[in-house]
């Protein structure tokens, strides 16, 4: 079913100008989210795609453009483009830039949502190397102990290849819980749990659509706020791109271009050891840790990314199960759209 709806998701993509190429990387990043299991960052987000493509917010076709480089470093202009043609791009160079010298850091100002970042730094990881990728996001997160939304859900991502496991993959909000799951639960009128969200008065909230225009929790009180604001330094203050509560919503703002930023960085295993003695010494670590004894009424210990992983392999094989929410919700946009193809 996965292939189906990649083939949807491509003639909505297309129907709006996105040439057949870019149109292919952003579909296969929100399948991806679907396929692993992180429906927040999958093709629940083509509406609001495709409305801000509409509106002239986002450029279908960009041409990213390096304004500052040197050996190691690169600073790209991604054009207002799609994230996830910007954030492909900027990979691709920084892979290109470690193997060749060793390690790489890629900027990128003047994007939009980079889509689900476990993407990118799995690209990283296949090419036995270290990868890093941040990126800022719409303002919707107050600092700790605030109740305005000043800094974005910035989430965070490192893949690290693993030898004969599945790469170790760290990817997260550095909010209690992304915002698109507040958005999924506000659209399916489902609750969400309390200590996600405060309402726009500073109150603890359970109702999904008060948390829309009030404010997310960082993760850990101040120490996911440290860490949003240390993303938005890298992926907003550094590259030039907005930060901070400059960022427009994407999802409220339909006048406003987000000029989101991006962070990667990515280096090479053998600067320290070789790729094989690594793998070894990863492998002894993981087995250590699947290993060690389980908590009562745990069945299995994962490593980061492990049960997406195993969702993606399972997606795979049996396709996505969509909400029904979002099939209607893309159902509805091929239909605005004049394509006659329906999920």
């Amino acid at each position: 079913m996965h292939t189906e709806i990649k083939a949807f998701c491509n003639k909505i993509l297309m129907h709006v100008g996105v040439s057949e190429a870019n149109a292919k990387l952003v579909t296969d990043n929100l399948v991806t989210a679907d396929l692993r299991g992180v429906s927040s960052h999958g093709v629940a987000r083509l509406p609001v795609y495709i409305k801000r493509i509409q509106l002239g917010l986002i450029n279908p076709n960009p041409n990213p453009k390096v304004i500052k480089s040197t050996s190691t470093t690169v600073l790209i202009d991604g054009d207002n483009g799609l994230g996830q043609i910007n954030v492909t791009d900027g990979v691709n160079r920084a892979i290109s830039i470690a193997q060749e010298n060793g390690q790489s850091m890629v900027g990128i100002k003047n994007t939009n949502h980079i889509g689900i970042c476990a993407d990118y730094v799995l690209k990283v990881a296949k090419e036995g190397m270290i990868g890093f990728c941040v990126g800022n996001a719409s303002a919707h997160m107050a600092p700790w102990g605030g109740i305005r939304p000043i800094l974005g859900t910035n989430p965070i991502s490192v893949g690290v290849p693993a030898g004969r496991f599945p790469a170790i993959v760290l990817d997260m909000a550095t909010s209690t819980v992304a915002r698109g799951k507040i958005l999924l639960a506000a659209k399916k009128g489902d609750k969400i749990p309390l200590g996600w969200a405060l309402d726009k008065d500073g109150n603890p909230t359970e109702d999904a659509e008060k948390a829309r225009f009030g404010t997310v929790l960082p993760f850990g009180g101040p120490k996911g706020y440290g860490l949003s604001l240390l993303v938005d330094i890298l992926a907003g203050v550094l590259t030039g791109a907005n930060f901070g509560s400059k960022v427009p919503s994407m999802t409220e703002d339909f006048e406003t271009p987000l000029n989101l930023g991006a962070f990667i960085s990515v280096f090479r295993i053998d600067n320290f050891m070789s790729l094989k003695q690594f793998e070894e010494r990863i492998e002894e670590l993981i087995n250590e840790i699947k290993g060690s004894p389980a908590a009562p009424n745990v069945d299995e210990i994962y490593l980061p990314g492990e049960i997406e992983h195993n969702r993606m392999q399972e997606g795979l094989k049996k396709g996505i199960g969509l909400d029904e929410k979002v099939i209607n919700d893309l159902n509805l946009l091929a239909e605005s759209l004049n394509i006659a193809e329906r999920i």
